[in-house]
């Protein structure tokens, strides 16, 4: 299901139980999917978008500095990839750089930041398009399990070919290749408890979801909770359809009830010559 993968659970794993250190991480990027993954190992069943001028677009990253006053940290080149809205840090002295601190503006040569650094010198700088993760809230059965998402606008190069429909996106820790640390789905959507009936098509019941007809959705199973079965699938992208105040269908019958998470996902046509942009905040990555 979308979140860490197993190659990060497993480091993660191996570090509160005093196994090994985890892998450095210098830097991430960011992928798009046209078929999210199908399991947690990483993009087994994932189709990652490929020609047309696509790559992979650098998120995270650290420089040296070379000099800091007051807001301006000056580096001996500041790469594109370096954006306004990232955060900032600094990696030898955290406390040089306050908690919080994020990128104004850019030359080619230095950082504008939102807040004072001090004493900064030659440290490693470390910059995130992504902010801070929010903690989980509530209880069951309304959790909003935490997450992270993007501070920044993230931009890819013009599509000189048809990329096809984006639906997930995957953080790397090579720009091409390498491990795939965290996936989602595209959209600033939360996900929702809902109990499923037996019918045909399943009728699902979640309060006050916010739903419309033709609205493209996706399930997962609650930990601990039972999908319910049917004859065909739950995965993929899924179409609303009768849509009320408290209910759905998604085109899926059931042999029995059951229930779990539901979550509406955004699916974006990536056209030749199109500029594919995400706008602050439209880059959940959850741990549901």
């Amino acid at each position: 299901m979308a979140g860490a993968t197993d190659y990060t659970a497993a480091n993660v794993l191996n570090y509160i139980t005093a196994q090994i250190a985890p892998p450095a991480l210098t830097a991430v990027w960011l992928g798009l999917f046209t078929t999210a993954p199908t399991s947690d190992s990483g993009v087994t069943g994932a189709t990652e978008v490929s020609g047309g001028a696509y790559a992979r677009v650098q998120v995270a990253g650290q420089l040296t500095a070379s000099s800091a006053a007051t807001t301006i940290i000056t580096f001996a080149s500041v790469p594109a990839w370096v954006v306004a809205g990232m955060y900032v840090r600094d990696v030898t002295t955290p406390g040089n750089i306050p908690g919080g601190t994020t990128v104004l503006s850019t030359t080619g040569t230095t950082v504008t930041c939102s807040a004072t650094v001090s004493s900064v010198g030659t440290n490693v700088v470390q910059f995130s398009a992504f902010g801070p993760p929010t903690a989980s809230s509530g209880a069951e059965p309304a959790t909003v399990p935490s997450f992270a998402q993007n501070n920044a606008v993230i931009t890819f190069a013009q599509a000189t070919a048809s990329w096809g429909t984006a639906l997930a996106f995957g953080l790397f820790d090579a720009v091409t290749a390498g491990n795939c640390l965290a996936w989602d789905w595209l959209g600033n959507f939360k996900w929702l408890p809902f109990s499923g009936s037996f019918a045909s098509p399943s009728v699902l019941t979640s309060p006050a979801h916010g739903y419309a007809n033709a609205d493209v959705v996706v399930v997962s199973a609650k930990f601990g909770g039972s999908l319910p079965p049917t004859g065909g699938s739950w995965a993929g992208a899924l179409t609303v359809a009768s849509s009320s105040t408290d209910t759905f269908t998604a085109g899926v019958s059931s042999t029995a009830t059951g229930d779990g998470l539901v979550r509406k996902i955004l699916q974006q046509p990536i056209a030749i010559n199109v500029t594919a942009s995400f706008a602050q905040n439209t880059l959940v990555l959850s741990n549901a």
